[in-house]
């Protein structure tokens, strides 16, 4: 993310105090110690009345820690109101992409590109959100661009032929234990690009983050009996530009993909993640 500035406007009504414990929980958030940021940001919530730069900083690690919809909210609500116009700019666009609201992430990514000196991580989420709106060769040219001026923040992704990616999916599958073999002939195995709009903004109580992997969507066998009433048939998605996307070698994005599959066969045969995780699923 661009980086945000060495710390609130002091000329805003806080206390020294106040702004130092705002700067160490940015520090902590940028660091990756989202917990310890969320519970600053939720202290400074109460102490300061909600104040914007303390709003400000809640959303970033609400985001952060996957709550985008209560994230957008605080970070609206700051808009206009803190020292770091550019950052939280990047935020709101980067929320909105999580909800999948992409065009107004394009333009807010935009915004923030003709503004930031810090361009890479602004050029690699406008590149996503250019990837959800279907125009994969805007996409690859701001991916191309954040990987020049960033590498190792910024990596390429490892593009596979879709006959070749689709091979090693049934790779996968064929080299399931026979005991699990046998479920996938009443499962599809479906290959998509991106996760359709639709079930991204299916709002089912659960969110679903546009970077999804692989979705399991249908009844699990242990919900399903004979007095079972038809619904969406069980079917398992593959999301391929995902999986690319995370994986900087071919042998990574293989081992990626077998990994997916066998997660959400999983979740047709309704483990829970604890239990994913004890088959060396997750």
């Amino acid at each position: 993310m661009p980086k945000k500035k060495d710390g609130p406007d002091r000329r805003l009504p806080l206390s020294d105090e106040m702004l130092d414990r705002i700067d160490q929980a940015w520090d902590a958030l940028e660091k990756g110690d989202l917990e310890t940021a969320s519970t600053e940001a939720e202290e400074l919530m109460e102490e300061t009345e909600g104040h914007p730069e303390v709003r400000f900083l809640l959303g970033a690690a609400l985001l952060e820690t996957g709550y985008p919809a209560e994230a957008l909210e605080h970070l609206e609500s700051a808009a206009g109101q803190v020292d770091s116009p550019n950052v939280h700019i990047y935020y709101l666009a980067s929320a909105m992409m999580e909800l999948a609201r992409f065009d107004e992430a394009e333009g807010s990514f935009r915004q923030v590109l003709d503004m930031e000196e810090d361009k890479s991580p602004v050029q690699y989420g406008l590149a996503q959100v250019l990837e959800h709106l279907g125009r994969y060769a805007e996409a690859e040219v701001f991916y191309e661009e954040a990987h020049r001026t960033d590498p190792e923040g910024c990596p390429l992704p490892t593009r596979m032929q879709r006959e070749a990616f689709g091979k090693v999916v049934r790779e996968a599958a064929d080299s399931l234990p026979e005991e699990l073999i046998v479920h996938l002939k009443d499962v599809p195995i479906l290959v998509q690009d991106l996760p359709e709009k639709a079930v991204l903004t299916d709002t089912a109580g659960e969110t679903i983050t546009p970077s999804v992997l692989g979705l399991f969507v249908g009844r699990s066998l242990r919900e399903q009996s004979v007095f079972s009433v038809p619904d969406l048939p069980p079917t398992i998605f593959i999301y391929q530009r995902n999986l690319e996307r995370i994986c900087q070698t071919r042998e990574e994005l293989i081992q990626e993909i077998f990994q997916t599959l066998y997660h959400e066969l999983g979740h047709y045969l309704g483990l829970e993640e604890g239990e994913l995780e004890e088959r060396g699923l997750e």
